[in-house]
């Protein structure tokens, strides 16, 4: 009789535990964010927020509103998600890419009637996409056998050899670019990271912005760096971050918004630093990325910590900071991080108890946090900010 009932209970319980699994709201897996925000749920379900001058969030644009959370359509479950300036991506697990928004400079990847499109539409002829990568006016993909799409307002050393007006669509194969993993750039330069650690650079060289070691005039096609074991990588405004196997982080390019993580900003006319310099005292980074606007930049270390500099004047480094800058790596005071994404002028993180936070600009933190001001260290958004 007693093992009846044990059985009967243990059965209970299991039945409430499903029950309850299945009930459980879905977590927040990524957040790209530039002006706009959007938010991918572990359902593969896609939510879009904040400015809508454009229809990147998928319902009737309005001009200087920052809009609440609304669920964008699918039709099926996205994997990845990227913003470009006003304009959204969502990468399906079909391999297809989905794009809505602005498109005058061709960023949805076809030309439209008009300039903007608030419903989102498949990118023609892409198919087999395993990552997505936007910034600016310009779209990337790569595809499952490593090689490189691009489309939108793309460097004349990605075009073709010559610049189109008012942008490039449908999307165009990048020359020189095998085996990629994954993608970084802005419409001057950009970089590709292998499979086997070795990174690529592309686009503007004048101020040693792809890290070859030296300064050119002219813009360069896919190149070689010198460094290796890269696991990481991410574009400042003017200056690039890679960390390495080792846990170092290194950083090339021009300072002029502090992205170097060694010195103050410097004037626009200064010289860059062409070749990648290890940033001191981080010798534990498991990998970086950089705000969309290119101002900030910021670690995550491999205790599950984050650590950042760059330009601080909207609170986006979240160390609580006075000042324009923040030149030198600063840790931020938030334990147990799982994963992180920088906006324009702000930034987002989860911790490992699934709980989103927030800091940076008013715009952002106002309606998110119900506060009067710019938000100078992490705190947690409330759940259904990010929910329709």
């Amino acid at each position: 009789m007693r093992t009846r009932v044990s059985l009967t209970l243990a059965l209970l319980v299991l039945l409430v535990t499903s029950s309850l699994r299945a009930q459980a709201p879905p977590t927040v897996t990524q957040i790209a964010a530039s002006g706009h925000i959007l938010v991918l749920y572990s359902d593969g379900s896609v939510v879009a927020l904040g400015e809508n001058r454009s229809g990147q969030l998928a319902r009737p644009k309005k001009i200087s509103v920052f809009m609440p959370a609304g669920r964008v359509p699918m039709p099926g479950k996205a994997i990845q998600i990227a913003t470009g300036e006003d304009t959204s991506f969502a990468l399906l697990e079909d391999g297809t890419v989905w794009a809505w928004g602005t498109g005058f400079k061709r960023e949805l990847g076809v030309a439209i009637q008009g300039s903007e499109r608030e419903t989102p539409a498949p990118i023609p002829g892409l198919r087999d996409v395993k990552a997505i990568h936007a910034s600016g006016s310009m779209g990337m993909a790569v595809l499952t056998d490593g090689t490189v799409r691009a489309w939108g307002d793309l460097p004349a050393v990605m075009a073709g050899s010559r610049a189109q007006y008012p942008g490039v669509a449908p999307p165009v194969v990048v020359p020189g670019l095998e085996h990629v993993a994954a993608l970084t750039g802005s419409g001057a330069f950009g970089f590709a990271l292998t499979t086997d650690g070795r990174v690529l650079g592309w686009g503007s060289n004048t101020k040693g912005y792809l890290g070859l070691g030296t300064m050119t005039r002219e813009p360069m096609p896919p190149t070689e760096l010198p460094l290796k074991d890269v696991v990481s990588i991410a574009v400042g405004a003017s200056a690039t971050a890679a960390v390495t196997k080792d846990g170092r982080v290194w950083t090339w390019g021009h300072n002029e918004q502090a992205n170097l993580g060694n010195a103050p900003r410097t004037d626009p006319g200064d010289p860059g630093q062409p070749t990648p310099t290890p940033v001191a005292g981080i010798t534990d980074a498991a990998d970086v990325k950089a705000g969309t606007y290119g101002r900030h930049i910021i670690v995550r270390r491999r205790n599950n910590t984050l650590i950042g500099w760059g330009n601080s004047d909207w609170g986006q480094l979240g160390a609580g900071v006075s000042g324009r800058d923040q030149p030198k790596p600063t840790p931020i005071r938030l334990p147990d991080v799982a994963d992180y994404w920088l906006g324009g002028n702000f930034s987002f993180a989860r911790t490992k108890d699934g709980g989103v936070w927030f800091w940076g600009d008013s715009d952002a933190a106002e309606p998110l946090l119900d506060i009067k001001g710019t938000q100078k260290v992490p705190a947690r958004v409330p759940p259904q900010k990010l929910l329709p």
